[in-house]
């Protein structure tokens, strides 16, 4: 029986997905995906994190790894996020595994916008049209060295008709 583990990366072109034994070990967790990475990186400087996972040792206090697990690998340790709407900004560090869904629930709570006007609203990075999907991680859209990324709050597509 397997498991499948879902992995994010700013090395990765897209979310990749990884078959492993159930009852497999962090450690082993651990080495499965540094291998997904692209040969030469140097995997000495990348740190591990669990989706929306504050903890700087996400399987340590893990006795099984859960199927579905979603995981992210980058060289940074924090991404200082902004976002912009109606000419105010927001600014708090993420970590990378952090999904731009918890970065939008977060900045327009901070903004004091109601549930239901930010359900409206969608991040898009800024000075371009990229909206990218809530399940991606931000660190997947920041490229080492760089450890800063820009949203701006825009209305979501309408669908008329």
């Amino acid at each position: 029986m397997t498991i499948q583990i879902f992995l994010q990366s700013e090395l990765l072109q897209d979310i990749e997905a990884l078959e492993l034994p159930r009852g497999v070990t962090g450690k082993e967790l651990r080495q499965a995906v540094l291998a997904r990475l692209p040969a030469g990186t140097d995997v000495a400087n990348m740190h591990f994190f669990i989706e929306d996972d504050d903890d700087d040792h996400p399987l340590d206090k893990r006795n099984e790894i859960p199927d579905g697990l979603r995981v992210h690998l980058h060289r940074q340790k924090g991404i200082d996020v902004v976002v912009r709407y109606a000419g105010r900004d927001v600014r708090r560090t993420f970590r990378p595994s952090a999904t731009v869904g918890r970065v939008k629930r977060w900045a327009t709570d901070e903004m004091g916008i109601t549930p239901s006007d930010g359900a409206e609203l969608m991040l898009q990075l800024s000075g371009t049209d990229i909206r990218p999907d809530t399940d991606v991680h931000i660190g997947a859209l920041v490229h080492s060295p760089a450890k800063s990324i820009t949203f701006d709050l825009v209305p979501s597509p309408r669908v008329n008709g």
